[in-house]
């Protein structure tokens, strides 16, 4: 898959989300990194960096954008075809937008993200 494709389709996928989620998220950006990063010895499919919707408070005015990086190089890596991307695309866009919402790692993965 082409970085333009990889691109769409996290587009996609984020407008896939439902519209009670898409408007709730705020001061959030998606990139996409071609590196190869980890966590220990896991790869990291995303990350998301910043302070969940429900921690912030009158400090947060003016922050910077929070950020979810997709890794594009790992998510590749751990698929077998441009469909195994485009579903994985999605799995780790909603498993990021979840912290985002302040879910943690445990809750996340137990929901099957």
């Amino acid at each position: 898959m082409t970085k333009e494709e990889f691109e769409k389709e996290a587009e996609a996928a984020f407008s896939g989300l439902p519209e009670e989620f898409r408007e709730k998220v705020s001061n959030l950006e998606i990139v996409l990194d071609d590196s190869a990063a980890k966590s220990g010895e896991a790869l990291l499919l995303g990350l998301y960096a910043g302070v969940p919707v429900g921690d912030r408070g009158t400090f947060y005015a003016g922050a910077l954008p929070d950020k979810i990086t997709l890794f594009r190089k790992n998510i590749e890596s751990v698929c077998g075809n441009d469909g195994e991307v485009k579903n994985e695309i999605k799995k780790t866009i909603i498993h990021e937008i979840a912290h985002h919402f302040g879910l943690d790692e445990r809750t996340i993965r137990k929901a099957g993200f």
